[in-house]
């Protein structure tokens, strides 16, 4: 898909010689933040195209296309690989900005946050409901799937290539602590079915100052608070990056 004026279409190859291809948003601004989609999604998905026009009122933007997802190669290895993918493209961005920020969502909160834990190359963290750790453990029947079902059928999908994981990744709560001292937005919706806010609660509890939690009331999953009501949302995400790059 061509980039209409304004955005660049790039291609990032990793030490394992996968190319991730990724959208930067130019405003001229020598801050920058990194998106990193949840499962399944990609960065053409009007989700995150309507975000990253939002989000360019305060940086540049790139959204990053995870391994096995919309137009990167490779296969999904269940945030075996990921993390270390997401770090090495923000290093590639540190080049061209002072300022590196990371923001991920459902699955692309645990690559971005354990990318932080692990190489800490962002100044600043954002992470929308991100899981603390990769099991579900809970009953998703609740009123939040009846609500999320219908934007499940209406979402536009592409091919997700995945790979079985050579050991089961640790969860971000074990590693959110070592975040800090960057500054850390930890959202999540009340009414989120799939990664309950609980979730949340508990990475908040073991991440270390500066941080801050923000739980959106009646807000669905991730990416489908972009769909169901973005303000409250965007509306953070602005204010966070704004002032903490």
């Amino acid at each position: 898909m061509s980039a209409p004026p304004g955005e660049h279409v790039e291609t990032f190859r990793t030490a394992d010689g996968v190319s991730l291809r990724l959208t930067r948003v130019l405003t001229g601004r020598r801050r920058v933040v990194l998106v990193a989609p949840g499962i399944f999604l990609h960065r053409d998905s009007p989700e995150h195209r309507g975000l990253a026009r939002r989000l360019a009122a305060v940086a540049d933007v790139a959204t990053m296309d995870i391994r096995g997802h919309g137009d990167s190669e490779g296969a999904f290895s269940w945030g075996e690989r990921e993390p270390d993918d997401v770090a090495a493209v923000a290093a590639s961005l540190r080049a061209h900005y002072g300022r590196v920020g990371g923001l991920g969502f459902s699955f692309g909160g645990h690559h971005v946050g354990t990318a932080a834990a692990r190489h800490r190359p962002f100044d600043a963290v954002a992470l929308v409901a991100a899981p603390s750790h990769l099991m579900l453990d809970h009953n998703p029947l609740t009123p939040g799937l009846a609500q999320n079902l219908p934007l499940m059928l209406r979402r536009r999908r592409r091919p997700t290539r995945l790979a079985m994981p050579r050991h089961r990744p640790e969860g971000l709560a074990s590693v959110i602590g070592r975040i800090a001292p960057v500054p850390l937005l930890i959202a999540h919706g009340t009414a989120d079915w799939l990664v309950p806010p609980t979730h949340a609660r508990a990475l908040f509890e073991r991440a270390g100052e500066p941080k801050s939690l923000v739980m959106l009331d009646r807000a669905l999953h991730a990416e489908y608070i972009l769909v169901q009501d973005p303000e409250p949302l965007v509306t953070e995400l602005l204010a966070f990056f704004d002032s903490r790059l």
